[in-house]
């Protein structure tokens, strides 16, 4: 009876175990990060691969990002990334919809 006990009480400290490194990041990440455009990286538009332009507001370019079980929001300084169309934060449509991006020959932005 006392090894039931004790055996119950591991199962119980492997679970929270496994609950807490699922938590600190060794599960799924989605969180926000302001990065340098350095680190920026356009995944595509497929749906366990992408990178969407949500929008800009006075500071910073906002992107949605997914890379298999990994995403999260970017921030991006308006002044470190040059997006010919930029979509204002502020207008309820942009955020919704998202946009894909392609990189111009003249290595501009722009927002489809």
């Amino acid at each position: 009876m006392g090894t039931a006990r004790v055996l119950s009480r591991g199962s119980v400290a492997a679970l929270a175990v496994a609950a807490l490194l699922a938590a600190a990041g060794c599960g799924s990440v989605r969180e926000t990060q302001q990065i340098p455009v350095t680190a920026f990286r356009n995944y595509g538009a497929s749906p366990l691969q992408h990178t969407f332009y949500i929008g800009s507001d006075a500071r910073f370019h906002r992107f949605q990002w997914s890379n298999g079980k990994q995403g999260g929001t970017w921030l991006i300084a308006r002044a470190e990334m040059d997006i010919v169309n930029e979509k204002s934060i502020d207008d309820p449509g942009v955020g919704r919809a998202g946009y894909f991006l392609s990189r111009r020959d003249d290595g501009r932005w722009m927002a489809h």
